[in-house]
């Protein structure tokens, strides 16, 4: 329970006093080259530094450095599989112990079957499950919500059949379930999904639905009969979510999926698609875009401010001889990020903050209340650290348990904010502590659904 409270408790770390901010998307070196062959899909940082990337070829790549460094992980060598990298849905990480991805066996177009490859000590060593030796299955879709809940998507392309798999016991065993599409879940019960019609749901109405029993049962909630493929579903809490798609669609909700509506002022129009999306928090989102053609770059738009707001951010992915639309976005705060791209391109973002002199003058260490108290589901601390150092905060419950790090890494002087989301903690008391140098303190908060 542990890596999964690790997981979605979201970190956001801004300064507070007159600062200014410089932005940079850089690219990074793949170990595996650019093209057909170094193909990449989903990026997860379990830390500030730590990454995996999944690769078209069933492995992986590392990094330990924040991707200056990365290196290819292979878990089976002589095993013949391929990894589906757009959409890029097919790795999950919990913490930063458990991770799975699902392959194909044999190749997309030629499928034999599907397989997942599991670690549970931080891909010191790897495991694999066959879900299928069925002909035409692929292993499309994979996510877990905690070392135990899992849910799998496979698609058989001699068919046309989708099968639908859930594991309680950290995907040893696999089960069938029922499911609509490309799925998004929050926690072991609560989940969204998406699909469209025809075939296989290129056509109008598009459609998004939810289910609060794990995926036995499914509501739809949003029928949407305008032009334009859905392509991503992605929530940051069991209310804010975002669905983003082909025509510049941009859709989100702030109440579970009870309402949907259009976002028209992100930048992005009809003659785009977005291909990703990734909510940090409520109000921190980046979506990915580009125009339909290949004179185009791709870029991300982001919003501060749960969408009230856009900016624009170019990626360093331009190409007039190859299509690199972004496949996948992943942020550990709002200053700290990762995209990867067609034919196996990644680059990283980094936002970097000069505090003013009045905040490298501070004398005192101090760690504030935390506002709202009591609170449900969110609330934000705020800390000064008069000299550079390491710092933690870290939340325990009222046995001392700890569940939950929001803060682990080297900071600079200055005036800090964090903010905490409990979806999924119960009711009850709460200690946070702060260990920065010799200083330590701790204060008590109150979670009151």
């Amino acid at each position: 329970m542990k890596n999964f409270l690790l997981l979605i408790f979201v970190l956001f770390i801004t300064a507070l006093i007159n600062n200014t901010s410089a932005q940079n998307w850089v690219l990074q070196t793949n170990p595996l080259g650019f093209g057909e062959e170094a193909m990449l899909g989903k990026v997860h940082f379990v830390s500030d530094t730590e990454g995996w990337i999944s690769c078209g070829n069933g492995g992986f790549l590392h990094t330990t450095d924040g991707g200056t460094n990365w290196i290819f992980v292979n878990p089976f060598p002589s095993d013949t599989v391929e990894c589906m990298s757009d959409p890029s849905v097919s790795m999950s990480w919990v913490g930063t112990t458990h991770g799975w991805n699902i392959s194909s066996i044999g190749s997309l177009d030629s499928s034999r079957g599907a397989v997942i490859y599991k670690t549970t000590n931080s891909g010191a060593n790897w495991s694999k499950v066959i879900l299928s030796n069925e002909e035409g299955n692929s292993g499309i879709q994979l996510q877990f919500t905690d070392i135990n809940n899992g849910w799998a998507l496979l698609f058989n392309f001699n068919g046309g059949i989708v099968t639908f798999l859930r594991t309680t016991d950290g995907g040893n065993t696999w089960n069938p379930t029922t499911g609509t599409g490309l799925f998004y879940f929050v926690d072991s019960n609560n989940g969204w999904a998406h699909h469209g019609s025809g075939e296989i749901g290129f056509d109008p109405p598009y459609k998004i639905y939810r289910t609060t029993d794990g995926g036995n049962n499914w509501t739809e909630q949003f029928s949407d009969n305008s032009e334009g493929q859905y392509s991503a579903i992605s929530f940051s809490d069991l209310n804010n979510g975002w669905v983003v798609g082909a025509k510049g669609k941009v859709l989100r909700t702030t109440n579970g999926g009870t309402n949907w509506t259009f976002v028209t002022n992100s930048g992005v129009n009809d003659s785009t698609t977005c291909r990703a999306v990734f909510p940090l928090d409520a109000s921190n989102v980046w979506i990915s875009s580009r125009h339909n053609d290949f004179q185009n770059t791709p870029y991300l738009v982001y919003t501060s401010d749960g969408g009230s707001n856009w900016t624009s951010q170019t990626t360093p992915f331009g190409d007039p001889n190859a299509y690199n639309p972004v496949f996948s976005i992943y942020f550990t705060n709002p200053q700290n990020g990762w995209i990867t791209g067609d034919y196996g391109r990644i680059a990283k973002y980094t936002g970097t903050t000069s505090i003013e002199d009045d905040v490298n003058n501070l004398t005192d260490y101090s760690l504030g209340q935390n506002y709202p108290n009591p609170f449900n589901p969110s609330t934000n601390i705020k800390f000064k650290i008069p000299e550079g150092g390491y710092t933690t905060i870290k939340v325990y419950n009222i046995l001392g348990s700890e569940v939950a790090t929001l803060l682990n890494e080297m900071k600079q002087p200055g005036i800090y904010e964090v903010s905490f989301d409990a979806a999924g903690l119960s009711s009850g008391t709460y200690f946070y502590a702060m260990e920065s140098g010799t200083f330590r303190e701790v204060r008590k908060m109150i979670i009151l659904r």
